[in-house]
């Protein structure tokens, strides 16, 4: 299901990976995110027919939280583990 209504999410940030292929998207995240602090909630946009299948499994190898996913929005929370107590 693909909407284009923007869902009821609370993040600190946005990464909108364009019309760009899920493959790219994701090397450019990592890039987008590779500095930034564990717990940040992070609204990725990726409209790429493959990201419901591409962007849950990078959180699952990355070890980063798939917290919420409507197509073409995914948030993610980073490294959720690392988050200090």
């Amino acid at each position: 299901m693909t909407t284009d209504t923007l869902p009821d999410w609370e993040f600190d940030d946005e990464f909108d990976g364009g019309q760009e292929t899920c493959g790219r998207v994701i090397v450019n995240l990592y890039l987008y995110i590779r500095d930034q602090p564990s717990g940040r909630r992070l609204l990725v946009i990726s409209r790429d027919p493959g990201a419901p299948v591409e962007l849950p499994a990078w959180c699952r190898m990355t070890r980063n939280k798939l917290a919420a996913m409507q197509h073409p929005y995914y948030l993610i929370i980073l490294k959720p583990e690392l988050i200090e107590r």
